[in-house]
């Protein structure tokens, strides 16, 4: 068989996977679950479809999920949670830097990145916050519970302040390495929000 023929044969089957792997890709991606908060249910969200919904550790919770999504048993899982609270801004994203320790002994702060942004009419503030996590395993108001260590841990956090609703937190936590694939999903879903009018 002469090499061009061989080409020739070679390219039809390279188009053929280059394009059922984009169909799987496209397939993976799907629909997420929509999320709904606020009083009347106004402010929605599209969670990706790589976080699984699960029953909430907390009934403080409005929602949360595990990512990835398809990890196998025994695999690590990133934690998703959704609430609302009250606070300034400033209190609680000090309050995320204090869960958190950096190897070398620096400022967690000034390890951080933190961005405000507007959607649809509301201001969102994002902080990615690297480093030691201080777990806090069960407890409940007076037992802090058990506190487990987590080296090369990440926190992707989000405030969503809404005019009629108050504030909402998205918060991630886990492997550094695990959320960095996380990180365009999360974004987009903010980005994504949308707040019905006239409620």
């Amino acid at each position: 068989m002469s090499k061009s023929i061989a080409l020739l044969l070679t390219v039809p089957c390279f188009l053929f996977a280059s394009i059922a792997a984009a169909k799987e890709e496209k397939e993976s991606e799907g629909k997420g679950t929509t999320i709904k908060l606020g009083r009347s249910e106004n402010i929605v969200l599209e969670a990706p479809a790589a976080w699984k919904k699960v029953q909430p550790r907390s009934r403080i919770l409005n929602y949360e999920f595990a990512a990835p999504a398809d990890a196998k048993k025994g695999d690590p899982t990133a934690r998703v949670t959704l609430m609302g609270a009250g606070g300034s801004i400033e209190a609680n994203i000090d309050r995320w830097y204090g869960q958190f320790k950096q190897a070398d002994g620096s400022s967690t702060k000034e390890a951080s990145k933190v961005e405000k942004f507007e959607v649809d009419g509301n201001t969102v503030h994002w902080v990615d916050i690297p480093g030691t996590f201080s777990d806090r395993m069960g407890g409940g108001p007076f037992a802090p519970g058990k506190v487990v260590e987590r080296a090369d841990y990440r926190m992707l956090g989000a405030i969503i302040v809404t005019k009629k609703d108050g504030q909402y937190f998205v918060k991630m936590t886990g492997p550094a390495d695990l959320l960095e694939k996380q990180v365009k999903g999360f974004q987009k879903m903010l980005k994504g929000l949308k707040v019905k009018k006239g409620t």
